[in-house]
C-alpha cells in the first residue's frame, strides 16, 4: 500500500516524498540486512562434483565470497523491484482464448487487404518486414514490457508462464535458453533417467540474443529483456528508468560475466568481453549519476562496497540538513553499524544522536529523548539531558525520572547538573529588581525554583538538603528573607526522615556521613531562625493592628439612637482590645520562646556543627551568618520584651549573652554591646533593679 501511495499522482508532493524516505529508508535496512546475514552466513553447500555447467557455478558460488556478495546486491533490488509489480497494469491476459496475434489472424482468415504479415510464424514480422496488426502491435509491445518488469523483478518463471498464457509458447522456450546446462544422469546411468536442465548451447543462444538486440525495428524493451538474460549491458540501459534500474543492469551485467569467466566458453561474442566489469568499476559509474547524491543512494553504494568511512562522511554531511525521519534513520544505521564495527564510529554517532535528540525536545518525545540519551557516553548524555530537560515544565519532570529509571539514566547527576546552571546564570545575571511575588526578584525565583530539580528522587535527598541549606545561608547573607523562606517551603517536611531511610537501605547500622549530620543540624537551626523571623513578623503586624477607639461627640442634638450606637461601639471595642491583648500576650510570648530557641540553640549553639567539617567555605559562612543574625536577634528580642513592658526579661537576658556556657558575647561587636546596654540599663530603671550594684552583696 506504501508503494501506491508513493506513486500516486493525486497526493501532495510532501506526502509523496515522505513515502519516498520510508520506501527508501526501508530498501536500505534489507540491504544491510542482507549483506550482514551474507557475512554471517559461513556455512556453505555441500560442493557439487558433476562437470556441467550448473556445477561448475556451484562451486564457484562455494569458493568465491564476492560473487555470493554480488548475488546478495541483484537479489536485494529484483526483490525491492518485485514489490512494485501489483502497480503494473492489471491486465496480464494480452491475448484471447491463448491465440496469439488474434486481431492480426483474424484479418488474414477474412482475406482483408491489408499492409500486415502474411504468415503466423514468430519470424514473420521480421522476415516479411511487415507489422502485425495494430491492435496486435499494441498488446505484443506492452506484454513485452510486462516480461521485462518481470525479468527485472527475478520472476523469470513467471515472464514465461505469462507467454504461455498468451499463446507465445516459443517466447517462452527462447527465455529459456539463458538457464545453465545440467544433467544429472551424467554419472548414474542406473536409476531412472531424470530430465535434463538448462541449455548444453547457452553461449550460441547468447551469441544469437545479442545479435537481435543489434537489429533494427525492435522495441527498447524486448532488447532490454533478452539483454538481462545475454549480458549485454548496452540493450538493458535504455530501459532503465531510475538509479536501481541501472544499479541493477550492472550487477546483473557483472554476475553475468563472472559466470563466463568462469565457464571459458569462446562462442561468445568478442564484444561480449570488450567492457568488463568489476564491484569497483560499478560503484565508480553509478557515482557519477546525479541520483547518487541522493542520501539513500549514496549511502546503499557505499554499503555495497563496504565504505564505512563513505558512510560517516555521508551522514556528517547531511544530519545538519536532515529533517526528524532521516535523522532516526541515520541514528539507527550508525548504531548497527557500530554493533558490526566496534570503536569506528563514536564521533559521528554521538553527533547524530546530539542532533536526533534536539529534533525530538522539539517534539516533544521525552521518553525517546531519554532512551537515545542513554546510548551515548556518560558524560556527554549528562550534559545533553541536562540541557534538554532544563526546559521540561514541573509536570513532566516525574514522568522523565522514571524514563530514566527504566533506561538507566543517572538522573541525579544530571539534574544535579541542571540545577548548578540555573543558579550560576541566574547569579551572575543582573537583577532588575522585585519583579515578581512576595518580594522576590525574577532572578532569586529562578534560583528558588532551581531547588525543586533535587527533589525529584528521594535518593537524591540529601544532595537537595544540603543544596537548599547552601542557597539559604546566601540569602540570608544577603539579607533577603523572602526567597530564604521560599526555599526553606520547597523542601519537604520529611526530608530528614527519608534522608535516615535512603542511608539505611544500603547501610544498615552505620550512622550517617558526618556532612550529612552537619546538614540536617544546620536544616534545624536555619528553620529555627526562619520560624523567628515569620514569628516576630506576625507580631509586629498584630501590635500594629491594634483596634481602634470609637469616638463620638456628645451635643444637646444628638439623639437617643446615636447615644445607644456609641454605646454598642464602645463595648465591641473593649471587646475587641480585650481579645486582642490576649492574642498579643500569647504572640509575644511565642516570639519571645522562638528567639530564645535561636540564641540558646541545643547542643553547641545556633549553626555551630555537631561535628567539624572539612568545607573551610560553608563554616565561614556560618560564622558570618552568627555574627550576624545572633546580634540582630537579640536586639529584637529586647525590643519585643520592652514593648511588652517585660524588663525583668531583658534583665534575665543580658545573663545568657553573659554565659560562659552559650559565650554569645563574642558575636556582638562594641557598638552593639553598647546599645544592648543601654537598653538592659534603662529596663533595669523601669523594673527597680540598680545596674550600679550589679554583683554586689546586699
Amino acid at each position: 500500500m506504501l508503494l501506491s501511495v508513493k506513486h500516486s499522482k493525486l497526493l501532495s508532493q510532501k506526502l509523496r516524498d515522505a513515502c519516498s524516505n520510508i520506501a527508501n529508508e526501508r530498501y536500505t535496512w534489507k540491504l544491510l540486512g542482507a549483506i550482514y546475514q551474507n557475512k554471517l552466513n559461513t556455512t556453505m553447500s555441500e560442493n557439487d562434483d558433476s562437470d556441467s555447467h550448473l556445477g561448475a557455478i556451484n562451486r564457484l558460488y562455494t569458493k568465491s565470497g564476492e560473487i555470493r556478495h554480488n548475488q546478495v546486491v541483484l537479489d536485494w533490488l529484483e526483490s525491492n523491484a518485485s514489490e512494485l509489480l501489483p502497480d503494473l497494469p492489471t491486465k496480464v491476459g494480452y491475448f484471447s482464448g491463448k491465440v496469439s496475434w488474434e486481431n492480426t489472424f483474424h484479418t488474414l482468415c477474412n482475406q482483408k487487404v491489408k499492409k500486415i504479415i502474411s504468415t503466423m510464424d514468430p519470424d514473420a514480422p521480421s522476415r516479411e518486414g511487415a507489422p502485425l496488426h495494430e491492435i496486435d502491435a499494441e498488446d505484443q509491445s506492452r506484454l513485452v514490457k510486462h516480461m521485462f518488469h518481470l525479468v527485472r523483478a527475478g520472476q523469470v518463471d513467471k515472464a514465461q508462464q505469462l507467454c504461455i498464457e498468451s499463446g507465445q509458447c516459443w517466447r517462452a522456450a527462447v527465455i529459456e535458453g539463458w538457464r545453465l546446462y545440467h544433467d544429472p544422469n551424467a554419472h548414474d546411468l542406473s536409476r531412472d533417467r531424470d530430465s535434463v536442465e538448462g541449455n548444453i548451447t547457452r553461449a550460441l543462444w547468447k551469441n544469437c540474443c545479442w545479435d537481435f538486440c543489434n537489429s533494427s525495428g525492435v522495441s527498447t524493451e524486448e532488447k532490454a529483456l533478452y539483454g538481462a538474460l545475454s549480458g549485454n549491458l548496452q540493450a538493458i540501459l535504455p530501459a532503465c528508468t531510475n538509479f536501481h534500474d541501472v544499479l541493477w543492469a550492472h550487477f546483473k551485467t557483472l554476475l553475468d560475466q563472472e559466470v563466463e569467466e568462469e565457464l571459458c566458453d569462446s562462442m561468445l561474442p568478442h564484444s561480449y568481453w570488450k567492457d568488463l566489469l568489476s564491484l569497483e568499476s560499478v560503484i565508480d559509474t553509478m557515482g557519477k549519476m546525479k541520483q547518487s547524491r541522493d542520501l539513500y543512494n549514496k549511502l546503499q553504494l557505499q554499503l555495497i562496497c563496504g565504505n564505512l568511512s563513505g558512510i560517516l562522511q555521508t551522514v556528517s554531511e547531511h544530519i545538519e540538513k536532515a529533517g526528524l525521519s532521516q535523522c532516526r534513520f541515520l541514528c539507527h544505521l550508525l548504531l548497527i553499524l557500530e554493533t558490526i564495527y566496534p570503536d569506528q564510529a563514536p564521533a559521528a554517532l554521538h553527533d547524530t544522536l546530539t542532533k536526533y535528540i534536539l529534533a525530538l525536545q522539539n517534539e516533544e518525545c521525552m521518553e525517546e529523548v531519554v532512551f537515545y540519551a542513554s546510548l551515548l557516553p556518560s558524560e556527554l548524555q549528562i550534559s545533553l539531558l541536562s540541557e534538554v530537560l532544563a526546559h521540561v515544565e514541573d509536570l513532566s519532570r516525574p514522568q522523565c525520572v522514571q524514563y530514566a529509571a527504566v533506561y538507566s539514566v543517572p538522573i541525579e547527576e544530571v539534574s544535579m547538573r541542571i540545577y548548578k546552571k540555573i543558579v550560576s546564570e541566574s547569579c551572575s545575571s543582573p537583577d532588575p529588581g522585585m519583579t515578581s511575588v512576595a518580594n522576590i526578584s525574577d532572578g532569586d525565583a529562578r534560583v528558588v525554583g532551581a531547588i525543586s530539580w533535587l527533589l525529584l528522587s528521594e535518593t537524591q535527598r540529601r544532595s537537595a538538603l544540603r543544596e537548599a541549606n547552601r542557597l539559604i545561608r546566601m540569602f540570608l547573607g544577603a539579607r533577603k528573607h523572602a526567597p530564604a523562606c521560599a526555599v526553606f517551603e520547597m523542601i519537604p517536611s520529611d526530608t530528614i526522615e527519608v534522608i535516615h531511610r535512603e542511608w539505611s537501605k544500603e547501610n544498615q547500622g552505620i550512622p550517617l556521613p558526618p556532612d550529612d549530620i552537619n546538614a540536617v543540624r544546620e536544616y534545624l537551626c536555619l528553620q529555627a531562625y526562619l520560624d523567628t523571623h515569620q514569628a516576630y513578623s506576625d507580631w509586629s503586624a498584630h501590635r500594629a493592628n491594634r483596634p481602634s477607639n470609637p469616638t463620638c461627640n456628645l451635643e444637646a442634638t444628638t439623639t437617643f439612637s446615636e447615644k445607644v450606637a456609641f454605646e454598642e461601639k464602645k463595648k465591641s471595642f473593649e471587646i475587641s482590645i480585650q481579645r486582642w491583648e490576649q492574642n498579643l500576650t500569647v504572640q509575644t510570648q511565642l516570639t519571645r520562646d522562638k528567639m530564645l530557641n535561636v540564641l540558646l540553640f541545643i547542643d553547641g549553639g545556633w549553626l555551630v556543627d555537631e561535628i567539624k567539617g572539612t568545607d573551610c567555605l560553608r563554616e565561614e559562612q556560618l560564622k558570618s551568618l552568627r555574627r550576624q543574625y545572633i546580634p540582630s536577634t537579640t536586639s529584637l528580642l529586647v525590643d519585643v520584651l520592652r514593648q511588652s513592658e517585660q524588663d525583668q526579661a531583658v534583665v534575665e537576658l543580658c545573663d545568657y549573652i553573659a554565659s560562659e556556657q552559650y559565650q554569645l558575647y563574642n558575636l556582638f561587636n562594641q557598638n552593639e554591646l553598647r546599645e544592648l546596654l543601654e537598653k538592659v540599663y534603662d529596663s533595669s530603671i523601669k523594673c527597680g533593679c540598680n545596674p550600679l550594684q550589679f554583683g554586689t552583696e546586699d
